[in-house]
C-alpha cells in the first residue's frame, strides 16, 4: 500500500514538473505583453515582469499582481492578431479605441511619432498623424514663420539617431484654436516610418483619468510626463481646455496628450511657468473638427497670418457715452 502511495506521489511530482516545463519553456519573456489563462477560465492581459516556479508577476499599468504558478493554466504572448484595437481611417488621420496597455509600452509604440518643430524664433513639439507625412502642432509654434524644420528620431542598433528635415510645409492653420497642420517630405525622411497617432473620438475622458504627454520641454528630447486630468471643461476666453497636473513646460507645445489606451485626447498648448501642476490641452474633438474641415483653414504662404480672420464686433455706444461731453464742446 505504501509503495502504491509513493508511486502516485512520484507520478504527481513528475506531472507538476512537466506542467511547469510546458508553462515556461520557450514561453514569453520578461517584458513581453502576455495573456495569462487562470483556473476557472478567466484571463489577464498585462506586461510580464517576472516568472518563477512559484509565481507569475504581472504589471496591469495601475497595479502589480502576483499570481501563484499553480493557478496559471497557460501563459502566452499576446499577438497582434489578438489585439482589440479598433481604428478607422479618416483621410489624413485615424480615430479609434485602443486596448489599454502600460504606459512604457505605449511610449515605445508611439514615441517615435513625436518630433521637434523648429523655427527661427523657437521650438515646440509635434506628432505624426498619417503615413503621408502629416503632423500636428500648435499654431503659435509656427506663427508668422515660413522657414520650418523638424527633428525626427530613428531607432538603430546603437540607439536613437537624430535627423533634421528641412522640407517642411504648412498646409492649414487655425489661429483661434491654436492648431496647425504641417507635412514633411517623404523622400527626405526615407526610412522613417513611425506608427501614426490614433486620435480619440470617444467622449469618455473624466476628471481623475490618467494621461501622459511626450514632448521636448526646454529642448529636452522625448521627455515623458504623467499626471491626471484635473478638469475636462476648463474655460479660458470662451474656449474649452483640458486641465492637467502633468508637468508641461515651454517646448511641450504642440505635443500629444495621451489617455491610458494610447489615444491622443488633446494637444498640449500651455503650461504655467509659475505654478506647478497647472497645464492645459486642446480637446481632441477640436482637432478632429479642424482636420475634417481643413479646407476652410488652408495656409497662404504670401500671408503668414492667413487662415481665419476674426474681426472686432461693431462698437455699440452705451447710454453713458451720450451723457459724456464731447471734446471741443463746452457749456
Amino acid at each position: 500500500m505504501r509503495n502504491d502511495k509513493q508511486t502516485v506521489l512520484a507520478l504527481g511530482l513528475v506531472a507538476m514538473c512537466t506542467w511547469g516545463a510546458a508553462l515556461y519553456a520557450d514561453g514569453p519573456k520578461e517584458g513581453d505583453r502576455v495573456i495569462a489563462t487562470l483556473q476557472g477560465g478567466s484571463t489577464v492581459t498585462a506586461e510580464l515582469l517576472r516568472k518563477t516556479d512559484e509565481a507569475v508577476v504581472l504589471d496591469l499599468g495601475h497595479d502589480v499582481i502576483r499570481v501563484p504558478a499553480k493557478r496559471v493554466l497557460k501563459l502566452e504572448t499576446a499577438g497582434a492578431s489578438e489585439s482589440n484595437d479598433q481604428t478607422t481611417q479618416q483621410d489624413v488621420f485615424q480615430t479609434g479605441k485602443l486596448e489599454p496597455r502600460p504606459v512604457p509600452q505605449l511610449v515605445k509604440r508611439f514615441g517615435d511619432s513625436v518630433v521637434i518643430v523648429k523655427t527661427p524664433s523657437g521650438l515646440g513639439s509635434g506628432f505624426v498623424v498619417s503615413k503621408r507625412g502629416h503632423l500636428i502642432t500648435n499654431y503659435h509654434v509656427v506663427e508668422q514663420e515660413k522657414t520650418i524644420k523638424i527633428s525626427i528620431f530613428r531607432k538603430t542598433d546603437q540607439g536613437y539617431e537624430r535627423q533634421e528635415l528641412k522640407k517642411v510645409k504648412i498646409l492649414a492653420i487655425q489661429p483661434l484654436r491654436d492648431i496647425a497642420l504641417l507635412q514633411y517630405d517623404l523622400e527626405e525622411a526615407e526610412g522613417y516610418e513611425p506608427e501614426p497617432i490614433v486620435i480619440s473620438d470617444n467622449d469618455d475622458l473624466k476628471s481623475g483619468s490618467l494621461i501622459f504627454a511626450i514632448g521636448n520641454p526646454l529642448g529636452l528630447e522625448r521627455t515623458v510626463t504623467q499626471g491626471i486630468v484635473s478638469s475636462t471643461t476648463r474655460t479660458i476666453g470662451h474656449l474649452r481646455f483640458i486641465q492637467t497636473d502633468a508637468a508641461i513646460n515651454p517646448g511641450n507645445s504642440g505635443g500629444p496628450m495621451f489617455n491610458a489606451r494610447g489615444e491622443v485626447v488633446g494637444i498640449v498648448c500651455a503650461g504655467h511657468t509659475f505654478f506647478e501642476g497647472l497645464a492645459f490641452g486642446i480637446p481632441s474633438r477640436d482637432l478632429i473638427d479642424f482636420l475634417k474641415n481643413r479646407e476652410a483653414y488652408l495656409y497662404d504662404p504670401a500671408q503668414p497670418n492667413s487662415g481665419v480672420t476674426y474681426l472686432q464686433p461693431p462698437y455699440q455706444p452705451s447710454e453713458s457715452d451720450h451723457d459724456t461731453p464731447q471734446k471741443g464742446n463746452r457749456s
